[in-house]
């Protein structure tokens, strides 16, 4: 087997562009370092069907790109209650309970069932829109609008011009705007 088909030397030439790949998609460094492994043991497991048609960082990316999926898959499915309420003080129970023990009737941090519903169906409609997107598009534009990368973060780390940012981030609004305006506004499904 080729000294290039083991763990260590994948994870000491690719693990930085593999982190930041999966960073880059799931939002979480913690569920990207988590990613970066969990394609780095399917790796292991079938390093013997390698077929050496691609290059190692292509074939690793290709493993995590499907753990990504199905991340997104299994999030799909679950609905947590960090997803409902307000985090900024999660671990304080007094923050569900009034002073007399008793539950807290309504607080402006809980939202209303048909408020929950209606935020989650927008995301799910925002998600759709933005896997509607071209590949470097949605990267470019998660990179700005959710990391906050300046435009020299950007084309420093996607090797692109200025203009070519610009453009790239434009058309992807644009898209999302039209996919929002067609699937969520127009169609109705904002009102509860």
């Amino acid at each position: 087997m080729d000294e290039d088909l083991n763990a260590q030397t994948w994870l000491d030439n690719y693990g930085d562009y593999l982190y930041s790949y999966a960073f880059l998609k799931v939002k979480d460094r913690h569920i990207a370092e988590d990613m970066v492994q969990e394609t780095l043991l399917a790796a292991i497991a079938a390093k013997n069907t390698f077929s050496g048609q691609s290059t190692i960082r292509t074939w690793l990316t290709g493993i995590l790109k499907h753990k990504i999926i199905d991340h997104f898959r299994r999030q799909g499915r679950m609905t947590t209650i960090g997803d409902l309420v307000d985090q900024d003080d999660e671990d304080n129970l007094d923050y569900f309970f009034q002073n007399n023990g008793s539950w807290i009737e309504k607080s402006e941090s809980f939202p209303t069932p048909e408020s929950a519903l209606q935020q989650k169906q927008f995301w799910t409609i925002f998600q759709q829109c933005l896997s509607g997107l071209r590949p470097k598009q949605a990267e470019i534009f998660l990179a700005r609008e959710v990391h906050d990368m300046n435009n020299e973060e950007l084309c420093k780390h996607f090797s692109i011009t200025s203009t070519n940012a610009w453009v790239l981030l434009h058309r992807a609004r644009l898209a999302l705007i039209h996919c929002l305006k067609a699937h969520w506004i127009d169609s109705g499904k904002n009102k509860c």
